[in-house]
């Protein structure tokens, strides 16, 4: 993806770079205070490569794949915007593209983007996150969780005095879990995977998890301690042992609606008659990231369908919209900022 991108970027005459973590980045010359745009490069397994079919203006998967419109849209919107600022000769302020990797295991390329050099505070992010055109208003805190239950194993079919079920040492263990407080926050087990052999009592079991939240990080300390305290519990009471480890993937964060980009892009859909849409949602993107680092970014939604499945899909008409109102405020943060 990134020596396509890299192709796609030379071919509209723009050199681009590659950092340290394997960002692509490239600089569109303009006039005003410079302003980021992202996609990022990676998507979710098995991400194969296949035909796409477009039926009645919806662009689906061949069946055997996930399409991959998560996140190839944000980066097609990109491309037409360039395409078309450059054919058009559109007035633009300078435009920083950074085409992120690792979004889907950590937003890493977002996190440890470096933006002194290029001197810019602002930026959009083009990812899936509601219909094409929403803003996210307030993006939940993810962490991420692993927890290695060990127990003792032995042949079921004699005496289990001696074993520890690693399952048992699960199946007993009260950890918070679903929607909680009012759907501020979630916790759920995605991957459990426990034993070696159907005839052998599991010794070892190894679980990811995960907890998306609104809530402060006070709050997510204490279902963080609730978590480790329910399984170490549990494995100690059935003599066995488990070990936890946390990591943080992002943190939450709102967008004032006084945020200059936000009333911008506002104002490019009034033009048309629009209303602007914000929500909250538990759907991470690189705006974490990249807020972390001083960047006020926002995230404008693609559109798609069913990410992260083989029913993957995004409609292309609202596409269209988005690259125009993505032109129309590029022509606008120009003019705010002469």
């Amino acid at each position: 993806m990134r020596a396509y991108l890299t192709q796609a970027l030379a071919d509209l005459g723009l050199e681009s770079n590659v950092d340290a973590q394997g960002n692509l980045i490239a600089l569109l010359p303009g006039t005003g205070r410079p302003l980021l745009l992202n996609a990022h490069m990676d998507r979710v397994p098995p991400g194969l490569g296949h035909e796409p079919i477009l039926r009645d203006g919806v662009l689906y998967s061949d069946g055997t794949t996930n399409l991959g419109a998560d996140d190839c849209a944000g980066l097609t919107v990109i491309l037409e915007v360039l395409c078309r600022t450059l054919e058009q000769n559109l007035p633009h302020p300078p435009l920083v593209l950074v085409f992120t990797v690792m979004e889907e295991t950590g937003l890493c390329g977002a996190s440890r983007f470096d933006a002194s050099p290029w001197q810019v505070t602002e930026g959009l992010v083009f990812d899936n996150a509601f219909e094409a055109g929403v803003v996210v208003s307030h993006g939940a805190a993810y962490e991420a969780f692993d927890v290695q239950i060990q127990g003792r194993t032995g042949h079921p079919g004699k005496d289990l005095d001696a074993t520890i079920n690693a399952l048992d040492i699960f199946r007993a263990a009260r950890y918070p879990h679903g929607s909680l407080n009012n759907d501020q926050t979630r916790v759920n087990i995605g991957r459990l995977e426990a034993g070696t052999a159907r005839n052998a009592v599991p010794a070892a079991l190894t679980l990811q998890g995960e907890l998306r939240s609104f809530e402060s990080v006070e709050a997510i300390r204490d279902y963080q301690q609730a978590i480790e305290e329910a399984f170490v519990k549990a494995a100690r009471e059935a003599g066995g042992a488990a070990n936890l480890h946390f990591e943080t993937h992002s943190h939450s964060y709102r967008v004032d609606p006084a945020e200059p980009l936000l009333q911008v892009y506002h104002e490019a859909l009034r033009q048309r008659g629009a209303p602007l849409v914000a929500r909250p949602t538990f759907i991470g993107s690189d705006t974490s990231g990249f807020r972390a680092s001083g960047i006020r970014a926002i995230t404008i939604s693609t559109g798609v369908v069913n990410e992260h499945s083989f029913a993957e899909c995004v409609p292309l008409e609202p596409l269209e919209q988005l690259v125009q109102d993505t032109l129309t405020l590029l022509k606008l943060w120009q003019e705010q900022e002469q």
